[in-house]
């Protein structure tokens, strides 16, 4: 059974079909183990632009940068 969100199915279809690779099982500060789709990235601000969608989440890790739905 998916558990996943509408949002969270929208979120992995649209990243996909731009070929990114969707991690299926982030879970990050404050989210006390619940697991979301997540992508990472070295610029976030043009991930999303490019996702064109609204309520997403940026932690930063070190290096780089995960976009996730939260």
């Amino acid at each position: 059974m998916d558990k996943r969100t509408p949002f969270e199915k929208q979120f992995t279809k649209k990243a996909e079909s731009l070929g990114h690779e969707v991690d299926p099982s982030y879970s990050g500060r404050g989210m006390y183990g619940r697991v979301c789709p997540a992508v990472r990235t070295k610029n976030p601000d043009d991930f999303i632009a490019e996702m064109g969608m609204k309520g997403l989440k940026v932690d930063q890790m070190g290096l780089g940068y995960v976009v996730y739905t939260g």
